[in-house]
């Protein structure tokens, strides 16, 4: 059963850890540990508290404790330590006492620049075709560098055979996917420390009479840094609790990008202050760089984790074996889901045709009857929906599945989606009699709903609206206009915005109704987009009478209607991995796989799409588990919009020139649905709120940073 929560004892363990560092690892200690960056006082009494021996056996409780390594830049050599120790229970043999490391950086010198190798007894190495386990007395000095760790050039002759030949060359594979899964948790923690001392340097920080934190540029930087730690932080789980190296290779180059972004912008926005040695930011940013440097050039990881993905003869080497299911961190979807996603994929397979999908493009409506309706027979309208209000009661997991199928079958669901939407908010704040009206059109494939939010002045601004809703007796006069009023053109009903109280602030002063499409005064007329072209609608309400039954929620309290729905819209996206998926078809089938440019652009698109499904799955996980996953879904929002449009951007470059034909044109590359896809990508950051919304949400509610000026 999924579950992104530490079992009980790695959670114990952890915040004994991070208690022991908390109080035994501040700043000055690391200082005193430099030049050599290690203190031989801490890393005896932390081998005690953390038992770092037992731990070795738990690659997913080694990950958390390294997370709070990081996070103090503890002078101590527990990751390669890990490592070592795994890499010798690995080969079968029990590991000697003292301090052991590994000679990660396989391209380097015969013992160049060995990490911990100025005071480890026992390094790992690869040597002339042998895993060998080295033991000496360590130098206990290295060279000055720039991240001041225990470096040193070591002697790998002689010392005990662990393995030889291709036995050798999978041991040291595993042994550095479990070094790179545990260097990214480092840098995770060393990552959200330097946010952390930013987000309060800048809240205390004034400049022009306020606070920097409250710059709406300082703010949205530090959303996407802190979007990217906790993405990078699922990443890092996911590889240390599976069992492929490409995953830890995934992990470590996220990371190491993430915590390279978040130090340069703790520097940047500490000013001078992040520049003087006698400050701390320098300390985080100097790590942030030199520690993915130990492995070498991130550029060759980059093509090595292309080839661990598009080389097949290569893909198994270092594959660890898999974890027994436990208690604890588990990203496998529950098997009811997975059921669930069989019987999906089945109906999908059959009922999304190529004709159906040929009428949405050409026509610009994301949505087709006969399918619709295909689902409604199915119940899957109101398949997350509770029993008593005539949906099948499904969990988010199944949820979350038939999402995804729809996304990867390319179905036309922009129709089923705002059903989906504002359907559960008439479910969930509407009147007995709204539900008894509404509900069961909806269920029954019948009827369609538009969202009537935006207008042509107020763009994300909602709480702007102009549109008007006049008192009249029992009834309301409607006027005003409102754009992008996707699926006007089939819908049943409206789900109006309007302002009913001119004198009250203007979050106070919105009503909702929700109006049926054929009342007199009502006109819609198309709007096209770049998408496909898409079409959207402008919708004109002039002297449109509503009779108050149809009003949704209180008089005044239409913006809690509107978050209400707002919570059932937000999450990750599903599009970029069909994308993902026809690119490499393409790549396979034109021979284009074998080049290692082409292996690395599709292994970073891979990266993000991880990353933006791990943040969706947490979202989901939260969901299960009862809470409301506000932040998160935004966080999942922001970042899975952002990849998207970099993602397609990329894959169109990729096909090159043939990439400009339309869908319509013969030959046109996968069909045309990369540059169909990169003309719908500017509106993801869009819709659902745009990025910028999304960010001063991640902004104020997660970071608790002040109110944009």
């Amino acid at each position: 059963m999924a579950s992104l929560s530490p079992s009980p004892a790695q959670s114990r363990r952890r915040d004994a850890v991070a208690t022991f560092l908390a109080a035994a690892c501040p700043l000055p200690r690391v200082r005193e540990a430099e030049p050599l960056g290690f203190d031989p006082a801490l890393w005896d009494d932390f081998v005690a508290v953390a038992e770092v021996e037992a731990l070795a056996g738990d690659l997913v409780g080694a990950a958390l404790v390294a997370e709070e390594v990081g996070r103090v830049l503890a002078p101590i050599p527990f990751v390669e330590h890990v490592s070592g120790i795994r890499a010798v229970r690995r080969a079968g043999a029990v590991p000697a006492p003292g301090i052991h490391t590994v000679a990660v950086n396989v391209a380097a010198a015969n013992g160049r620049l060995v990490p911990a190798g100025a005071i480890a007894h026992h390094v790992v190495a690869l040597a002339e075709g042998e895993l060998r386990c080295v033991t000496g007395t360590p130098p206990g000095a290295g060279p000055r560098n720039l991240a001041a760790l225990p470096l040193a050039d070591r002697n790998l002759g002689g010392g005990t055979r662990l393995a030889d030949g291709d036995t050798a060359a999978a041991l040291l594979a595993a042994t550095r996917a479990d070094w790179q899964v545990l260097t990214a948790a480092a840098l995770v923690g060393l990552a959200a420390a330097a946010l952390e001392r930013t987000v309060d340097y800048v809240q205390h920080r004034h400049q022009f009479g306020v606070p920097i934190g409250s710059f709406q540029a300082v703010q949205h930087e530090l959303a996407d840094r802190v979007t990217a730690v906790e993405g990078a932080r699922l990443l890092v789980w996911l590889a240390a609790s599976g069992e492929d190296p490409a995953d830890a290779s995934a992990a470590f180059l996220f990371a190491t990008q993430t915590a390279r972004a978040a130090t340069s912008s703790a520097m940047q926005y500490h000013g001078g202050y992040g520049f003087r040695l006698d400050r701390d930011p320098q300390l985080f940013h100097r790590r942030a760089k030199g520690w993915p440097l130990v492995a070498g050039d991130p550029a060759r990881e980059w093509e090595r984790l292309g080839a661990l993905r598009y080389a097949p003869q290569r893909s198994a080497k270092g594959r660890r074996a898999p974890h027994p299911p436990t208690e604890g961190i588990d990203f496998r979807i529950p098997a009811h889901a997975e059921d669930f996603r069989a019987e999906v994929r089945e109906f999908l397979a059959e009922a999304v045709t190529p004709e159906m999908i040929e009428r949405v493009h050409r026509t610009g409506t994301v949505h087709d009857w006969d399918f619709h309706r295909g689902l409604a027979a199915r119940g899957w309208i109101g398949l997350s929906w509770p029993v008593e209000d005539g949906g099948q009661g499904r969990d988010p997991w199944e949820a979350r599945v038939f999402a995804e199928e729809c996304a990867l079958a390319d179905a036309p669901t922009d129709g089923l989606s705002i059903v989906t939407m504002i359907g559960n908010t008439i479910r969930v704040v509407g009147t007995p009699e709204q539900k008894q009206r509404i509900l069961p059109g909806l269920l029954r494939g019948d009827d369609l709903l538009c969202m009537g939010y935006t207008e042509p002045e107020a763009g994300s601004d909602v709480a702007a609206t102009r549109t008007t809703a006049t008192r009249d007796g029992d009834d309301w006069i409607v006027n005003g206009e409102k754009v992008f009023t996707s699926m006007a053109h089939e819908a049943r009903y409206v789900f109006l915005l309007t302002r009913t109280n001119p004198e009250a602030p203007k979050h106070r002063g919105l009503t909702m109704f929700l109006v049926p499409m054929d009342t007199p005064g009502i006109t819609v007329e198309p709007i096209w987009t770049l998408g496909a072209p898409g079409r959207t609608n402008r919708t004109v309400y002039d002297n449109v009478r509503v009779p108050d039954r149809w009003r949704i929620g209180e008089v005044d309290g239409g913006w809690a209607v509107m978050n209400v729905a707002l919570t059932f819209e937000r999450g990750g996206s599903f599009a970029p991995i069909r994308a993902l998926r026809l690119a490499e078809e393409w790549a396979r089938s034109t021979g284009w796989i074998d080049d290692p440019d082409v292996r690395v652009r599709l292994a970073r698109i891979h990266v993000r799409n991880q990353v933006s499904s791990l943040l969706s799955l947490k979202s989901t996980w939260l969901h299960a588990t009862g809470a409301l996953p506000g932040v998160e879904g935004s966080m999942a929002k922001l970042f899975a919009a952002s990849a998207f449009q970099a993602s397609t951007a990329d894959l169109l470059d990729l096909v090159g020139a043939e990439g400009l034909l339309h869908e319509t044109e013969p030959g046109a590359p996968v069909d045309g649905f990369l540059e169909h896809q990169w003309r719908k990508s500017p509106v993801v950051t869009i819709y659902g709120g745009t990025n910028e919304v999304l960010r001063t949400i991640v902004a104020e509610r997660h970071l608790g940073l002040p109110r944009t000026r």
